[in-house]
């Protein structure tokens, strides 16, 4: 445990405490202390699109690599057409956030990115801003709504990252679906605040372990709002789509 240099001076009714210890009240002065009531590494996969891929496809098949693309620039709204996209993600910008359950940490986040559109071979049309969710549970014996949870940032252990569309070795055209996987870890410690008396640690929160009727609310790192106007039509989509990016670097202008 970690005590501070602080001391609580009222008395205190303990509504238990830890350790099995038989104290039945933690009064007068004592030493406000922090205890880790778990420490953990924990990782997670943030995916982007979909598990599989469609091909080898060639012009004599019954699906072309032509036909494919051409729906999926349609779907884009990419009337001119594409080369290919990528994902690019930002893992200095990740966010997440944590929710304690009774024994369990969950934790929501994301990682930043862009969906670049290759619309000729070497130049980047569009780039479309996309989230990459990632979740985990992580099993923390002991823990309960109330307990502070600090977690450290993100490193990336792991990376798969491939284009839409690639050629196989005999020549047929692949168009894979699973663009971006990440493998991230963190370390996740839970404090829980006390007093300690006589070696004794009394929880300051008499009602931590009391059940609660209503289902806890999962943070998350979003924060957002229903929309309540008028969404663009697929014309106006399609149009901002098809703008040429610009790929000036700022301190040129």
């Amino acid at each position: 445990m970690r005590q501070r240099r602080s001391f609580y001076g009222h008395g205190y009714e303990k509504n238990y405490c830890d350790d099995n210890c038989t104290c039945d009240k933690c009064t007068e002065q004592a030493a406000l202390v922090e205890k880790v009531v778990c420490s953990k590494d924990v990782q997670k996969t943030a995916e982007f699109l979909l598990p599989f891929s469609v091909g080898p496809l060639t012009d004599a098949g019954a699906l072309t690599p032509e036909e494919l693309l051409g729906a999926l620039a349609a779907a884009f709204g990419l009337t001119g057409g594409f080369v290919n996209i990528r994902v690019t993600p930002d893992y200095t910008r990740v966010e997440q956030e944590v929710t304690v359950i009774r024994d369990k940490i969950i934790n929501l986040g994301y990682i930043p990115a862009t969906l670049d559109v290759e619309v000729t071979p070497g130049v980047i049309g569009p780039r479309i801003p996309i989230h990459i969710h990632f979740q985990e549970h992580t099993d923390c014996p002991g823990v309960y709504p109330g307990d502070q949870v600090v977690e450290s940032t993100p490193v990336v252990e792991a990376e798969f990252n491939e284009p839409l569309v690639s050629i196989d070795e005999g020549g047929g055209t692949v168009v894979n679906f699973h663009l971006f996987k990440a493998i991230l870890r963190t370390h996740l410690t839970v404090i829980r605040q006390g007093i300690e008396k006589n070696g004794k640690f009394c929880d300051l929160d008499r009602n931590r372990r009391e059940p609660t009727r209503l289902p806890a609310t999962i943070n998350t790192p979003f924060n957002l709002t229903p929309n309540t106007t008028t969404v663009f039509t697929p014309t106006a989509v399609g149009a901002a789509l098809n703008q040429p990016a610009n790929n000036t670097d700022p301190e040129e202008q």
